[in-house]
């Protein structure tokens, strides 16, 4: 039987990151909603996180996982640190 189809819940995101680098300068964006699908769960989300006084991450995607990601990779930077004093 052909009748019947399954079908996969797409969910789409749609978040926003930019970034510029110039002649002594770098420059990054993103929006502060945070999606799915059509609804807007939250419209004042900070999606760029300070890592060092000269490094930021940005970050998009899953609101969990985007947050656990950012905090593994600030403190494996900050233990890169402290190991090697660089």
């Amino acid at each position: 039987g052909g009748a019947s189809s399954k079908h996969k819940c797409c969910c789409c995101h749609m978040d926003t990151l930019i970034g510029f680098v110039g002649d002594g300068y770098a420059m990054i964006a993103a929006d502060t909603a945070i999606a799915r699908s059509i609804v807007v769960m939250h419209d004042d989300a900070d999606k760029i996180m300070v890592l060092d006084d000269h490094k930021l991450l940005a970050f998009s995607g899953e609101v969990g996982d985007s947050a656990q990601f950012c905090e593994y990779i600030q403190k494996r930077i900050n233990l890169y640190h402290f190991q090697t004093g660089i």
